[in-house]
């Protein structure tokens, strides 16, 4: 681990920002606990994540389930950039939109990728809630591109995921 500058930790192409991490961890009601990563662990979400991805793509199910597939994936793999990163969720109300939020400090993402995520979230909350009865394939289509697009930044960020 290489420290630049006093906020960033290099991590592999990309940089993490610790700052803003950090002040996650803050307060009474902190949304992130600092922690050491387990890269086993992380190895395994990630594994799960592909296999998610790979099911969102077959077009023989239906879509609300290929939805839920890359939904899925996309939140497991911002959970490994967060955990690769040195923190975790504290589980406190808004988690997932925190996890998709932390992009930003976590593989750089622009926000415009992470708020369609957190767009994403909002509609999965919908559906699986029934608010909505349906999703369109249009919907599903992005979800899997964000999800795919996640994984190789994920992956990028964090070599020490590469399989042992």
């Amino acid at each position: 681990m290489t420290i630049c500058a006093a906020s960033w930790r290099l991590a592999g192409e990309g940089l993490v920002n610790r700052r803003n991490l950090d002040n996650l961890t803050l307060g009474a009601r902190p949304a992130l606990h600092a922690a050491e990563p387990n890269w086993n662990v992380l190895r395994g979400l990630v594994a799960r994540a592909e296999i998610s991805i790979d099911d969102a793509s077959k077009r023989g199910i239906s879509l609300a389930t290929r939805f839920s597939s890359a939904y899925s994936a996309a939140f497991w793999l911002a959970r490994v950039a967060l955990e690769s990163a040195g923190y975790r969720l504290a589980g406190a109300d808004g988690h997932r939109k925190m996890a998709f939020q932390c992009l930003a400090n976590t593989v750089e993402w622009h926000e415009s990728r992470w708020r369609r995520l957190d767009e994403l979230h909002r509609l999965r909350n919908r559906f699986d809630y029934g608010d909505i009865v349906d999703v369109s394939v249009d919907q599903v289509e992005t979800m899997i591109r964000d999800a795919q697009d996640l994984l190789a930044a994920v992956r990028a960020a964090f070599p020490e995921l590469a399989a042992d």
